[in-house]
């Protein structure tokens, strides 16, 4: 007579105690990630978005002595970028303008809200204006000295509000500064392009300075 023994093999416990382990760890730092998210401050990005001034076309600059003002009219092209991979981006409340030695010489030009996606580029082209705008007389003394020296740099400024998103989660805001230099030539060594009745153009492709702050 033969009696059927049943073979029972204990579960492994060691896997399943690795496997319980690596699920808690994975969750503990998609947790971390998620609150650094909300909390802005997060620990992986996001980069700052890039910006680039590809060129400036000049409608119009003229300064007046006596009391110093100037007239001028931009049209600005910048190329910008989401660097992230994961977190696009929400551009609110964003304005353009024009100043020289840190004095505001145009109005602001506000631009359309707009949203970008990650790993995503875009062009916007915005136009400023200022007429008449009084300058100090040490500002207009130094701007008529660059001019008779034949180079001029205008800072094209853009501010305001961005705001990061990843997935179905939005972070509050941060509040952008973009500095574009424009070297604006004159005389026999000018490098713009005329375009038009006194209307020239400049191919500039200069990097920006971007910063952001709460």
């Amino acid at each position: 007579m033969t009696r059927e023994v049943e073979i029972v093999i204990p579960p492994d416990r060691k896997r399943g105690i690795r496997w319980s382990y690596i699920i808690k760890v994975v969750g503990g730092i998609l947790s971390l990630f998620i609150v650094s998210f909300l909390l802005g401050r997060p620990i992986i990005g996001p980069h700052r978005p890039q910006f680039t001034l590809q060129d400036v076309t000049l409608y119009n600059f003229n300064l007046t002595a006596d009391p110093s003002c100037l007239s001028s009219v931009f049209q600005a092209t910048i190329w910008l970028r989401n660097p992230n991979a994961w977190i696009g981006l929400y551009y609110d409340t964003v304005g353009a303008y024009a100043t020289y030695e840190n004095q505001q010489v145009t109005s602001r030009t506000e631009i359309n809200s707009t949203y970008e996606r990650h790993k995503s580029a875009d062009i916007w082209t915005v136009l400023v204006a200022g007429t008449s705008v009084p300058v100090a007389p040490n500002i207009g003394a130094a701007l008529n000295q660059d001019w008779g020296n034949g180079t001029v740099v205008i800072m094209i400024k853009l501010d305001g509000q961005v705001r990061w998103k990843l997935g179905i989660l939005t972070r509050g805001e941060n509040h952008i500064t973009v500095l574009c230099p424009a070297y604006i030539t004159f005389g026999p060594n000018s490098t713009g392009i005329s375009v038009g009745n006194n209307v020239i153009k400049y191919q500039l492709f200069h990097n920006c300075e971007v910063n952001l702050s709460k």
